[in-house]
């Protein structure tokens, strides 16, 4: 099944409209009301969200998949991690880890999304 990225980035730009990050759990039943296609929340999201933080890193955005974050962990799953040029290496230190992805989140809840994401993007696989 392909995923729609237009889809799950306008899931991610209401999140960050409302100064929210949200679980996997969350992003599946938007995307299910959205497109009535359910993706179990784990394991199928990380090509997609992968994906989606390159094509907005290139236009210059923040990494704004690193507003789906782990239940019960609040912060990103370690595929998240070094996926993007924006985004660094999973840190070691936990506190360093926090501190890296509370910087990111604010950057996203700051920026001024487009309605759309902001280059031409094909389905992802």
């Amino acid at each position: 099944m392909k995923v729609s990225l237009e889809a799950v980035y306008s899931i991610l730009i209401e999140w960050a409209r409302k100064g929210s990050a949200q679980t996997y759990t969350d992003l599946s039943h938007e995307y299910y009301d959205i497109t009535g296609e359910w993706l179990e929340p784990h394991g199928n999201w990380d090509h997609p969200l992968g994906e989606l933080a390159n094509l907005v890193c290139s236009a210059g955005c923040p990494p704004i998949t690193a507003l789906v974050v782990l239940k019960g962990k609040n912060e990103p799953g370690g595929d998240f991690w070094g996926c993007a040029p924006n985004v660094p290496a999973r840190p070691k230190d936990e506190m360093v880890r926090l501190g890296e992805w509370v910087r990111m989140t604010n950057e996203c809840f700051a920026h001024s999304w487009t309605d759309s994401v902001p280059a031409k993007i094909e389905q992802s696989t």
